[in-house]
């Protein structure tokens, strides 16, 4: 109705029907039964999201691998963006603006608003891209079967379930890892710290291994292949150990 009359006050405007018949039709449309238009559909997003990160520091996580969840969902200390296909979750342990206070004579440093002891669970889609970052933190990934890539800096991280290339990486800190490979290139990146990987016996790998000061251990693999070495797993060991065992 709406569209109907604007387009006769446009032709009147722009003198296509003189300003008499311009009243005429308009009497006409308003005479008309007025006809309720369907809502239009919702437009679809932007971009839809294909990974999902999650950044950690000073607390504890836990991704949790849901089906029933389009990308992901947070529940705890958290903030959440959405960067192109990727959302973005960032563990918030402090809240507000925080300072740091010298308090005497005991010589305490204190942090204001922060609070370690909430626990951020993180509901993901299995099928979709993880990537995350552990800074002083705790992290429990449990079976996401997309491709997972994790670097600890300084912190402890298992990974439990993984079915996709993993890349792994540890600055200082642990990663537990177990999981199956059938394909894809992972990686296992070791400067400081323990890196444990259990790697399930119908995986379809083949394993490389490269050490300058570190330790590097492949236990139940002949000649580092497992099954029919569709796939590429590459460990690299600066400082530290590392151990995957075939089970």
């Amino acid at each position: 109705m709406k569209d109907m009359q604007r387009e006769i006050l446009n032709q009147v405007a722009s003198g296509v029907i003189s300003a008499e018949e311009g009243a005429s039709r308009l009497e006409a449309l308003e005479a008309e039964p007025s006809v309720t238009e369907p809502p239009a559909p919702p437009a679809p997003p932007a971009t839809s999201i294909k990974q999902v990160t999650v950044n950690t520091r000073f607390g504890n996580t836990e991704i949790v691998a849901d089906p029933t969840v389009a990308s992901a969902v947070a529940d705890g200390p958290h903030r959440a963006r959405q960067d192109g296909d990727t959302l973005v979750i960032d563990q918030s342990v402090l809240t507000g603006e925080t300072s740091f206070e010298f308090n005497r004579p005991y010589a305490k440093i204190a942090i204001p608003r922060f609070d370690n002891s909430n626990k951020l669970t993180v509901r993901m889609n299995p099928a979709l891209a993880l990537r995350t970052r552990v800074q002083a933190g705790n992290l429990h990934i449990r079976g996401v079967k997309g491709p997972v890539t994790t670097d600890v800096q300084a912190g402890n991280c298992i990974v439990d379930g993984f079915a996709g290339p993993v890349s792994l990486s540890v600055s200082a800190g642990n990663i537990d890892a177990s999981g199956r490979l059938d394909g894809g290139s992972s990686s296992i990146r070791c400067q400081m710290g323990e890196v444990d990987v259990k790697l399930d016996k119908t995986s379809n790998v083949r394993i490389t291994t490269h050490t300058t000061l570190g330790k590097v251990e492949v236990e139940g693999a002949k000649d580092q292949v497992v099954g029919t070495g569709a796939g590429a797993l590459e460990i690299s060991c600066t400082m530290g150990d590392v151990k995957v065992t075939v089970r």
